[in-house]
């Protein structure tokens, strides 16, 4: 259905967009789809906020965010549910998989070597002498058991049998449950193990740390080998040996099925990318060049110098494998190199300035790995060794072709000149890759301060800024160069009210987004802003740019705002899962959330005032009423009182307790202050009256009775009261007037009383 178009949008939905994992993956995807102009859409299905070495096994829920305007599909391990994924199958859009199996979909899978790599690092330790070889990591994951399944079969191999104490189950991937693994051990039994093969490396340096903690030596009292080649594994001590999956690799080898399978080619099946195992003092090798064993099978022993130089280089440059255009692959470098030792062992002829410069720039453009220079050095230097020895038998191939710029020789050179040209040109060509090397550290040392330094004014911009502020994009780093656009979700109504129960939101899917900011400067791009549009259309074209757009979602705690769509680099260094777009996003939640809350309180504060305006108005209407009350019951004599029937509790009136003899600061709060007064003769008509007002009557009480008064006198009273009742229809309180009718006949007293 896709077979005229030329170019597609690649989406990737991934659990996170950063890191050493998934930033290599997504670096891999990028660089093989940006020589034809293909546009990547990363999409982070998990939310911005993980908690500190938190990871889940599970997708929190489903990503809908840009189905809709994708050509085809990379699906990386955990990132959605299985309905997500039948449903982007259903759309007929083409899926692959990354370390990542479900059989209710046909999709190819790509993963890297785990039997080839782990195979390499067991029988590794097997020639370093051990037998008792643990297994550490959670089997939770599909990658995770393929490794131990193969270090299991590994070990029977051997003649081995695996034994149950021998693995040690953390609970995820990370350093911290390792260490705990590893305090647990010992703190107890003790290590039955002399050697462990951890399932990643965040699990290896955890449990290494903990075991040095505890006074292990290693690699002596146990030996580590991890699986990830992370450079946190190169910045431990010991050093960290590790399986190098080549992570970009995978994405490399994902992309490519997944546009032959857009392009109408069948693919289907499993697809492996290689793994190298590099090895490091944590597993015995005190020596680079007892080391690199490469594509799951230890180096020939027969193998020449130049062959072991080669090996080194593809274990140790990250781009050994990529397209990096004309001249600038690994097959280049090498035929580099050689040319120039044999210029030196044929001719005498040492590199040009202008040669070395070459070689150091095709160095840093193969992105060496920190330890990149330590495993080349002895490499090279074997290589001298091995031109020196032609130059003593006279054995020099000839030069495939000498340097245009090398001026040529009026006669031959003697051996020893040519034996001192190979040996100026090894340091020439070590000082070039160091140049190389150190070039690409110090590119990475700036690129780690300039994203502390972005991520402090990021930070400090989103604390001040208010919500119109946020809105535009103003707290964005200076230096950022993509483009990057702001969509709240419509349905959002401000962050939750602190001990609220959470509202549900509708499934991302039946969801639209209101696109509030970008900072795309097209005509197109600004006419979007305050629009909405279905979420499986976000980000639409005119906002996502060129090359890699990462879409993560705006989260922290119980809120969910919105999407930050961003254009840019891919970071592939950091050992940790976050990325700085992770880190904007969750700011941009947080500041969202504050300013939700700044609104929310000062509507709260406007409506307290209001309603102390109201308070004390209703205060003054109330003492007016007072006051005009007690003038009136003075003229009339009559003492009011209230009854609150559910506390119990009665208000008299200054001129009710005037009446029945008793001080105004008098404490009377009972009804019995009434009731324990009335003649004993008339007791029992003032209770039946009483109860019936309680039982429901309809009529008001009207009641003449004798009271004794407080001094000891008796007079006749005219009681009338009314009873009133709340919402729910109960008798709430009875409301009463006491008028003294002493001396009045009893006609008289009626008709005042009528």
């Amino acid at each position: 259905m896709l077979s005229g178009k030329r170019r597609y949008v690649i989406g990737v939905l991934s659990p996170v967009v950063g890191g050493y994992y998934f930033g290599r993956v997504l670096a891999g995807i990028a660089r093989t789809v940006r020589p034809d102009g293909h546009r990547v859409v990363a999409v982070q299905t998990y939310p911005a906020d993980l908690e500190r070495e938190q990871f889940p096994d599970r997708p929190p829920g489903t990503a809908s965010v840009g189905l809709g305007r994708l050509d085809g599909v990379i699906v990386i391990t955990s990132a959605v549910n299985e309905a997500t994924l039948l449903r982007i199958e259903a759309d007929g859009t083409p899926i692959v998989r990354i370390s990542g199996r479900t059989a209710s979909i046909d999709a190819p899978v790509v993963a890297p070597d785990n039997e080839g790599g782990t195979r390499a690092a067991v029988e590794h330790l097997i020639a370093h002498g051990h037998r008792e070889i643990g297994f550490l990591g959670s089997l939770r994951q599909a990658d995770i058991v393929e490794r131990h399944e193969a270090y299991l079969a590994t070990l029977l191999e051997h003649g081995i049998t695996p034994r149950a104490e021998w693995l040690y189950r953390t609970a995820d991937n990370q350093e911290a449950s390792a260490a705990t693994v590893a305090q647990a051990l010992v703190g107890g039994p003790g290590l039955p193990t002399t050697a462990t093969l951890a399932a990643t490396d965040r699990n290896a340096i955890g449990f290494s740390r903990a075991l040095r903690a505890h006074g292990l030596a290693l690699p002596g009292d146990q030996a580590v080998v991890g699986f990830d080649h992370s450079e946190a594994g190169a910045r431990v001590r010991p050093r960290l040996a590790s399986v190098d999956p080549h992570h970009d690799q995978v994405g490399e080898l994902a992309v490519s099925l997944l546009l032959a399978r857009i392009r109408g080619e069948r693919v289907a099946g499993q697809h492996l990318s290689r793994s190298t195992l590099v090895t490091r003092e944590s597993c015995g090798c005190l020596d680079a060049r007892a080391g690199t064993l490469l594509e799951g099978l230890p180096a020939q022993e027969a193998s020449t110098a130049w062959r072991r130089l080669g090996e080194v280089a593809r274990a140790t440059f990250d781009g050994a494998e990529a397209r990096l255009g004309p001249g600038a692959d690994l097959d280049s470098w090498l035929r580099g190199v050689q040319r120039v030792f044999r210029s030196a062992a044929a001719l005498g002829q040492p590199p040009t300035q202008a040669t070395l410069t070459s070689l150091a720039e095709s160095t840093r453009a193969l992105r060496p790995h920190p330890e990149a220079l330590e495993q080349l050095i002895p490499a090279l230097r074997s290589v001298e060794d091995e031109f020196r020895e032609q130059v003593r038998r006279d054995q020099v191939p000839a030069v495939p072709g000498s340097e245009p710029t090398a001026p040529k020789p009026t006669r031959a050179p003697s051996r020893a000149a040519r034996a001192r040209a190979v040996t100026r040109t090894a340091t020439d060509v070590l000082v070039a890759l160091s140049a190389g090397c150190t070039q690409t550290l110090l590119a990475r040392s700036g690129r780690l301060e300039r994203t502390i330094t972005d991520q402090y004014e990021l930070d400090l911009d989103l604390l001040h800024a208010d919500g119109r502020a946020i809105r535009a994009l103003t707290w964005l780093p200076r230096g950022h160069r993509g483009p990057a656009t702001l969509a709240l979700w419509s349905d959002a109504e401000g962050a939750p009210v602190p001990g609220a129960a959470a509202v549900p939101s509708p499934p991302d899917a039946a969801r639209t987004l209101e696109i509030v900011g970008t900072t795309a400067v097209s005509r197109q791009a600004t006419a979007l802003v305050g629009t909405h549009l279905p979420v499986a259309k976000f980000p639409p074209p005119a906002l996502a740019g060129e090359g890699v757009v990462f879409v993560v979602p705006v989260t922290f705690g119980q809120s969910d705002w919105g999407m930050l769509a961003i254009g840019g680099g891919v970071d592939t260094h950091a050992t940790s899962s976050r990325d700085k777009y992770d880190h904007w996003a969750a700011m941009v939640a947080v500041a969202l959330d504050r300013e939700a809350r700044l609104t929310s309180l000062q509507r709260q504060q406007a409506a307290l005032a209001e309603a102390a305006d109201r308070e004390r108005a209703l205060v003054l209407d109330l003492r007016t009423e007072v006051e005009r009350n007690a003038l009136v019951q003075d003229v009339a004599l009559e003492g009011t009182w209230d009854w609150d029937i559910a506390t119990g509790q009665v208000f008299y009136s200054r001129t009710w307790r005037a009446l029945v003899g008793l001080p105004d600061d008098a404490p009377c709060t009972g009804i019995e202050e009434w009731t324990g007064r009335v003649h004993p003769q008339d007791v029992r008509a003032v209770q039946i009256a009483i109860a019936r007002q309680l039982a429901g009557a309809t009529e008001p009480l009207d009641l003449e009775h004798r009271l004794l008064a407080a001094d000891g006198r008796e007079m006749w009273v005219r009681c009338r009261a009314t009873t009133v009742t709340d919402d729910a229809g109960i008798r709430a309180r009875m409301i009463g007037v006491l008028m003294d009718v002493t001396g009045m006949p009893a006609r008289e007293r009626r008709g005042v009383a009528s």
